[in-house]
């Protein structure tokens, strides 16, 4: 790419889309945007979390020929497994417990677009099987139906796993990988281009001074430094975070190492803490407080609190059931005699689960919150134990 078209792509793409840097890794991946974009090839992005993945997928989109249909974004690990199918290609009414009118899938609403899938290593074997299909002939089947339906759809995928050694593992389908495959860009972590941080400093620093109502003062050549130097495991997603924090809590105010320094490592507190903790600070400094950022952080504590109540009543009912079912132990008496099944983990996490939408009335994402699990994996535990038709 010469001088004069790598600083007009750089200056679009940092406008319309947030693509900030001018390392030569970074420019190696704009320089594979830039390829791709006008074409109808598939597209697999990888990179670790924070990257910036879904941020490549709408500039591929937006600077492509497909531009004013519709760009869709599906999360492939936020669907629960028996449902990702349903949500990709769609159903008829009655196709399944619950499905009470015809819907339209992902692949349907896009036609004509792009269907970005995020996180596609997530996505079971028997709905890769599906989207092979899509990709070899543009034709798919709603959930109970057999009428073929044709799609015109391009398909960016993205990832944070290694596809090959999901492949060797039997997890990833391998003509799967090979098709999504047609165009690799990966996104190097942040930790590897150090020189774009004073760049994304400024353009996020810049951006949230706007949104307050604040002018930004810069940052010192020492604080700069220390972000320089930090691994930064979020990637451009925590150096984000850690600006918007600095700029709000200061109000526009030069940032000093110090400041970063603190701040860093208050990063390494759980949230809600970390949030009450640096309200604290900014009413010791006497600064201003961002009422949403406030908003934020007493949705969180709410949100924790009402988790930490749910754990414990179910914790209580599940004594309170122990209690009846178990006899009192007698000195000569070994309580694990009575009844061994009683007493197997995989029983004890069935009886939980039960007891935890039991609480509930049912509500699947309450009792996982209580739980300590995701509802992906309160999904496969109903099947497991075959709890399906009873919640």
């Amino acid at each position: 790419m010469n001088g004069e078209r790598t600083s007009a792509a750089l200056r679009l793409l940092q406008l319309r889309y947030g693509i900030i840097g001018e390392s030569p890794l970074i420019k190696e991946a704009i320089e594979q945007l830039l390829q791709v974009a006008p074409t109808d090839l598939t597209v697999l992005i990888t990179g670790e979390t924070g990257t910036g993945k879904d941020v490549f997928a709408r500039a591929i989109h937006g600077l492509s020929p497909r531009r004013k249909a519709p760009f869709i974004s599906v999360n492939c690990g936020a669907i629960p497994e028996t449902l990702l199918e349903s949500e990709l290609f769609g159903h008829e009414k009655g196709a399944f417990t619950g499905a009470i009118e015809q819907r339209k899938g992902f692949f349907e609403v896009a036609d004509g677009g792009t269907i970005f899938l995020d996180e596609i290593g997530e996505m079971p074997i028997g709905t890769q099987v599906k989207l092979l299909r899509v990709l070899e002939t543009g034709e798919f089947t709603r959930l109970g139906s057999t009428k073929v339906i044709k799609v015109d759809v391009r398909i960016i995928a993205a990832t944070n796993r290694d596809l090959a050694y999901e492949v060797r593992q039997g997890t990833f389908r391998e003509d799967l990988y090979y098709r999504l495959n047609a165009v690799h860009l990966h996104l190097p972590p942040l930790r590897k281009r150090p020189e774009d941080i004073p760049l994304l400093v400024e353009y996020y620093a810049t951006k949230v001074a706007e949104r307050i109502g604040a002018t930004y003062e810069g940052i010192e050549d020492d604080a700069l430094a220390v972000l320089q130097q930090h691994s930064w495991r979020g990637n451009v997603r925590e150096l984000r975070n850690l600006v918007e924090t600095l700029v709000t809590i200061g109000h526009g105010r030069r940032i000093t190492a110090d400041d970063v320094r603190r701040y860093l490592q208050r990063d390494e507190l759980p949230e809600p803490t970390r949030a009450l903790v640096l309200h604290s600070a900014a009413q010791r400094e006497g600064q201003p407080l961002d009422l949403a950022l406030v908003y934020h952080t007493l949705l969180e504590l709410r949100a924790e609190m009402s988790a930490v109540r749910a754990a414990i009543a179910t914790l209580a009912e599940r004594m309170s059931q122990l209690q009846t079912a178990i006899p009192a132990k007698r000195e000569d008496d070994d309580v694990f005699s009575r009844d061994p099944d009683d007493f197997r983990l995989d029983e004890m996490e069935r009886r939980l689960i039960v007891a935890a939408l039991k609480r509930f009335n049912g509500s699947r994402r309450s009792a996982a919150r209580a739980l300590g699990i995701s509802e992906r994996t309160l999904y496969r535990k109903l099947h497991e134990y075959n709890l399906t038709e009873m919640f």
